[in-house]
């Protein structure tokens, strides 16, 4: 029998398993001499820790459905300000605590435990913190309450030998019973999504979503009894079938894509005892991400504090203490959205840390956090001229890297960092830019329409993608995505972009064009056409590299435009 490859993380898991290196090697450990096996091994439970800063540790503490009492919010604050930490609150809903020492770190590992919290299993190859939104059961929306379901489902493999650092790769999974949701969740590995059948209300599953894929219809309804089990049996067979050679390609989405959706619900099956249903509708309206103050069920309003793009002081921090107790609060959420929500909070109470930018913007941790961003894009983003995206409620997601932490294929307008230097300047600091994502009922994720966007040009770009969207007529731009962008090659939204960049910033000349809903396979003739009709004398040579013969579409046309458009002058 061949034998089968696994990678070198894999071998690890072998030799020993995460728990068993917690009971045997943890307190053992000498920081000075960690090596890479052992930053793999901390990750387990909570400890991130990487050679170019190896003073530095962060301990990533894990808040279930986003939902933590006054009093354990209290608790890890005053961790923060004991060790100088600063405070991020996580796109999984969750709080990290940086630029601890070693020792500090371990000590407040067990410190999060007697607070009633834990940091196990929120990094690497485990499931990751279950989310919802962040107005579960209070809010207008709210149909059932998940949160009793999540502590379920979290007791299944929290603290299990079987489950820490024992799955392939990592896996997401979120539960919604609301009808509008604050963030998307169709990029999950596994989303139990509100849904009804025959009248009864229960959840529509879907899996194999993650960064720039959306999850896939499982054909599986359940109902709320039934999630944990369900649940569970997936996570099983990921990890009984799931892939383990390359570390680029162990997520679920892999294994679906190799043996089809299909052949993986039959192998769920055989670890779920019940008959499953199939059908039911889901129950999917657009979340409106423009304002602050979220009515409730029972008449009240949720503020939400708006953290700096993830970032949350010790005064911001303290203040919300402060609120909830002066006026009677005992629970906060946070969102995946990275803000904080204080149910309850009497209208007109005075807030003065709340953050002041749009809500509507999911930032990654950036280079001042993580290694692997190519900027601080927490700065960049409080840079960003956003009041028209604010009064459209269009989205953004500002990712620092490839890996998508702020979900920028999952929002209106996408961006990811790059450096480059096309345009005059080496190393010149940019972004790729993403549009057509159809997220709130998980039909399409933003495409990759622009490879190379300087930094200087971001905020241009934005209003005009923004003019585009208003001269277009559409109520969202998720509808604008459907009738519009999701009906063109990414080389033709290339072209079409930049000859309107070109008209508005270069020229400053000719109107913005909104080409119709496609009609023709001939893309590069129908620009062509368009532009002959409007007979602007500036565009004759982009008309004549439209016209030529080339083994690309509009390759000369978008490399042409390009150069004139983002030159450095």
């Amino acid at each position: 029998m061949k034998e089968l490859k696994i990678n070198k993380i894999e071998r690890l898991k072998l030799s020993l398993k995460p728990y068993d290196y917690y009971l045997k090697r943890l307190r053992s450990i000498d920081p000075k001499s960690l090596e890479e096996s052992d930053r793999f091994y901390l990750k387990n439970f909570g400890i991130y820790n990487h050679k170019l800063r190896p003073e530095k540790y962060i301990l990533r503490v894990r808040i279930p459905a986003g939902r933590v009492s006054v009093e354990k919010f209290s608790s890890l604050v005053a961790l923060a300000r004991s060790a100088k930490s600063r405070m991020i609150i996580t796109s999984r809903a969750q709080v990290e605590l940086h630029d601890l020492d070693f020792e500090t770190v371990l000590s407040y590992m067990e410190e999060v435990e007697k607070i009633g919290l834990s940091s196990w299993q929120t990094y690497t190859d485990n499931i990751r913190n279950i989310v919802t939104d962040p107005l579960d059961g209070i809010g207008e929306d709210s149909v059932i309450e998940v949160y009793a379901t999540i502590l379920r489902m979290q007791s299944l493999f929290l603290k299990k030998r079987e489950y820490t650092g024992t799955l392939p790769r990592k896996f997401n999974t979120a539960i919604s019973g609301s009808i509008r949701n604050i963030t998307p969740f169709c990029g999950n590995d596994l989303y139990f999504a509100l849904a009804k059948k025959d009248g009864v209300f229960g959840f529509k599953t879907y899996v194999g979503g993650k960064s720039g894929v959306v999850a896939k219809d499982l054909d599986i309804f359940c109902e709320v009894e039934d999630v944990p089990d369900l649940f569970d049996a997936v996570v099983k067979a990921y990890i009984d079938h799931g892939p383990r050679a390359s570390r680029t390609k162990c997520r679920l989405f892999h294994l679906i894509e190799d043996i089809g959706i299909a052949r993986f619900r039959s192998l769920l099956l055989q670890k779920y005892e019940k008959e499953p249903e199939s059908g039911g509708e889901p129950l999917f309206e657009k979340f409106e991400n423009r304002k602050n103050s979220f009515r409730l069920k029972d008449g009240g309003v949720a503020f939400r504090y708006l953290s700096r793009f993830g970032e949350l002081s010790h005064a911001q921090a303290e203040e919300i203490v402060d609120l909830s107790t002066k006026f009677g609060i005992e629970e906060l959420r946070l969102g995946p959205d990275q803000n904080l929500y204080i149910p309850r909070l009497p209208e007109g109470a005075e807030v003065k840390g709340s953050f002041e930018r749009y809500g509507g913007v999911t930032v990654c941790a950036g280079s001042k956090y993580c290694i692997y961003s190519l900027f601080d894009t927490k700065y960049e983003s409080s840079r960003l001229t956003l009041n028209r995206a604010e009064k459209s409620g269009v989205t953004v997601g500002f990712s620092g890297c490839l890996k998508g932490c702020a979900r920028h294929a999952f929002s209106d307008i996408g961006f990811v960092g790059i450096r480059t230097g096309l345009y005059g300047q080496k190393g010149e600091r940019g972004v790729r830019l993403y549009l057509g994502a159809e997220y709130t009922e998980g039909r399409a994720v933003g495409r990759l329409i622009l490879y190379a966007v300087p930094l200087r040009c971001i905020n241009d770009m934005i209003e005009l993608v923004l003019s585009l969207y208003e001269k277009s007529g559409y109520e969202s731009f998720e509808e604008f995505s459907a009738e519009v962008i999701n009906r063109y090659s990414r080389e033709a939204l290339a072209f079409w972009l930049l000859l309107n960049y070109n008209r508005v910033y270069i020229m400053k000349r000719g109107g913005l064009m909104v080409p119709e809903p496609k009609k023709s396979d001939d893309e590069k003739s129908y620009f062509a056409n368009a532009l002959k009709e409007e007979s602007v004398d500036f565009e004759e040579k982009i008309v004549k590299l439209l016209e030529a013969e080339e083994e690309f579409p509009f390759r000369e046309a978008i490399i042409y435009l390009e150069k004139v458009s983002f030159a450095v002058r």
